[in-house]
């Protein structure tokens, strides 16, 4: 994911047309970049697709916590829906333009839903299967708190380009993603 979003990224941003889309725009602004545009929203339904993949192959991990009573069957399903729900939405993103209303609409409620519901699901993770460790629980806490932070710089005191603090955000969600998967593995070692 990090690789494809990475180069996806850079690709769309030395092929758009507009110079001041890091100051001025968002993601989503770029994503409407005659020269960009191509390249971030097949890179947004290439993500969306690698984490419905990583949903799927995040299911024998379930299968195993549920038959050693570290996970619900209802939470095992919760968490599948979770990681699936994220990726479409990532896809529905990339599929539906910022320009002008459906399509505006579509697009927004895709973009802000993907790393919502990636979070919750993270977060209701870790409350299903319980410990993860005080390591993951204070990386996450700090995740949060940088995340929020930032956004809080960029939308209310305009201290940060929007774009920039997505692009944090945007990796801070991705390393605890990882985090997640590796804690879960770890627990997967010692059962």
């Amino acid at each position: 994911m990090t690789v494809v979003g990475v180069t996806g990224g850079g690709l769309a941003i030395t092929h758009a047309t507009e110079t001041d889309w890091l100051t001025h725009m968002s993601l989503s602004g770029l994503g409407m970049d005659t020269g960009a545009s191509g390249i971030l929203n097949t890179t947004l339904v290439a993500l969306g697709l690698i984490l419905v993949a990583l949903a799927i192959s995040l299911e024998g991990t379930f299968a195993r916590l549920c038959s050693a009573r570290r996970l619900s069957p209802r939470a095992h399903r919760m968490l599948s829906v979770g990681f699936v729900a994220a990726g479409l939405a990532v896809v529905v993103a990339g599929l539906f333009r910022n320009d002008g209303q459906p399509s505006h609409l579509i697009h927004s409620l895709a973009s802000f839903a993907a790393p919502i519901v990636l979070a919750a699901t993270v977060l209701g993770g870790r409350l299903a299967v319980g410990g993860l460790g005080r390591r993951f629980d204070r990386l996450s806490v700090a995740i949060l708190v940088v995340s929020v932070g930032l956004f809080l710089a960029a939308y209310l005191a305009h201290l940060l380009p929007y774009a920039l603090m997505e692009l944090i955000c945007f990796a801070l969600i991705a390393a605890w993603l990882w985090l997640f998967e590796a804690r879960l593995q770890q627990v997967i070692g010692q059962l």
